[in-house]
């Protein structure tokens, strides 16, 4: 629209004389008022989405809660104070930290009673101790240095000098596997600065490397790690079911993303420069199984009949419909609690609380009111343009087109409701990103990945990443084939019809 000028001087204007001057000053009035008004309606509009930006918070949008501002941190929900006082219940099982082997046992002191009995008898002693006490400790830690010395010897009757050559299973450099695995833990997994392992070699094992040192023994990690990282790709992509996410990663000013996909027991992680569905089909590769995402669309490629929206996502998007004015406002209330009783019933039948008859009855109930609310809010229009569907509505009809991806985890079993196991695989990269200068080459950028892979899949697995990590690094150092595997369960049994867990 035009801009508008508008004069509050009338001193100069002169006013009409007759009739038809006057007829046409109202007329140009008119048309003023009109534009005047679609002017507010526009400046209205303008209003209430930069309101409904400056409100967007945690709850309501993908932003991460450190960026919500003190307000918002007052306003979030909170759980009712629980009347219990802190710390452990009356009655509560008691927790003891389990005794060591005697095998194991560094050493064993024996202490007895003293003298005699106070009536003056004579102490008959006991063959098994009455307590067992054991007291835990760092000894003091050094390093260990092997000098290896190599002999040169001259032939007597040619003159020609011969020098000895180390072993194959010698590291050519300063730095053996159990330093350069802990190097790696360090920073991949405690998310340590090159200047902060620097130190605490110095504070703790009394070595003294510079940091060009440090940052180039994991150089050759991720060539050695590669069997490992290949080994939980194609395990989480034979998972029956997954959850996916992706995060901004920068390499130096350029942006790029981080991808994760996870199942149970593997976690695997990808860098990639983009966040689009070239990405996202890199990121699944062949896997076949049931995906939970948010709405991304990045993910389309995907079958909907195997693809599972996540519910917190959704609930966001309802907490932001609920704070608009008039229908909008009331309609997004209706949503955000329909929402909410969707996720309590299936939390309680996850608990036992509901036979499958009765659940699938009231999921049914509160499935076709879901719909039917969809379909109100699809049909909202703006009051200026009455032929266009506002916000609201282009968000209730999307979520209408998206309909068989929410309710996947009615026909297959073990599905989840959230994207919250990809939420919290990702959170440790979030973390280090944060305490970090990102990455600077795209040796790093293959370094995050892969160590990220690694020492969640270990987590998730029970096991240690340092012990894995060391293996790999003995076998390469030894220039052997890294043989060494992460111990990953098989995958599930699949329904050999659909190649999914059915319900």
């Amino acid at each position: 629209m035009n801009e508008l000028t508008i004069t509050t001087d009338f001193t100069d204007i002169a006013l009409p004389t007759d009739l038809a001057a006057s007829q046409q000053l109202n007329r140009d009035l008119l048309t003023l008022v009109v534009a005047l008004q679609a002017r507010v309606k526009q400046l209205e509009a303008e209003l209430t989405e930069l309101k409904e930006r400056l409100n967007d918070s945690s709850a309501t949008s993908s932003n991460p809660p450190s960026r919500d501002t003190p307000e918002q941190r007052a306003q979030r929900e909170r759980k009712p104070k629980s009347p219990l006082k802190r710390g452990g219940q009356p009655g509560h099982s008691k927790h003891e930290r389990t005794l060591v082997e005697e095998s194991r046992l560094d050493a064993i002191q024996h202490y007895y009673p003293e003298g005699c009995c106070r009536c003056g008898g004579h102490l008959v002693l006991e063959t098994t101790p009455s307590q067992r006490h054991q007291v835990f400790d760092l000894p003091e830690v050094a390093y260990q240095v092997t000098e290896h010395r190599l002999y040169a010897g001259t032939c007597s009757c040619c003159g020609k000098r011969q020098v000895a050559e180390l072993p194959e299973d010698i590291p050519s450099g300063q730095m053996g596997a159990g330093l350069i695995s802990w190097i790696t833990l360090m920073n991949g997994a405690c998310r340590l600065s090159t200047r902060q392992i620097q130190l605490l070699l110095e504070e703790q094992w009394q070595l003294s490397f510079s940091s060009g040192a440090i940052s180039e023994a994991t150089a050759p990690v991720s060539r050695w790690l590669a069997p490992l990282y290949a080994q939980a790709g194609d395990a989480v992509r034979s998972s029956p079911v997954v959850n996916a996410d992706e995060t901004s990663h920068y390499r130096g000013r350029e942006r790029e993303w981080l991808w994760v996909m996870c199942s149970p027991q593997v976690v695997y992680f990808m860098t990639h420069y983009s966040r689009g569905k070239g990405a996202a089909d890199e990121l699944l590769g062949k896997f076949n199984g049931v995906l939970v995402t948010d709405q991304h669309g990045g993910y389309n490629h995907h079958p909907n009949e195997r693809r599972q929206l996540c519910w917190a996502h959704i609930i966001r998007k309802f907490k932001k419909i609920a704070q608009r004015y008039g229908r909008a406002g009331i309609l997004g209330k209706r949503l955000l609690r329909l929402a909410r009783l969707i996720v309590h019933l299936h939390n309680r039948k996850l608990a036992g609380a509901y036979s499958d008859r009765l659940y699938r009855q009231r999921m049914d109930k509160l499935r076709e009111a879901f719909r039917q609310t969809l379909v109100v809010g699809s049909g909202l229009r703006q009051a200026q343009h009455p032929d266009k569907p506002t916000k609201t509505a282009n968000q209730c009809q999307r979520l209408r087109d998206d309909d068989l991806m929410l309710w996947t985890f009615l026909r297959h079993s073990g599905v989840p409701l959230t994207n919250n196991a990809a939420e919290r695989a990702i959170r440790p990269y979030v973390i280090w990103r944060k305490t970090s200068f990102f990455s600077q080459s795209f040796r790093g950028d293959q370094f995050r990945p892969l160590i990220l892979t690694i020492v969640e899949t270990c987590k998730r697995l029970g096991i240690s990443a340092y012990r894995i990590i060391r293996q790999a690094c003995q076998q390469a150092l030894a220039k052997k084939p890294v043989t060494v595997r992460l111990p990953i369960p098989p995958p599930q049994v699949l329904n050999p019809v659909t190649g999914l867990i059915a319900a």
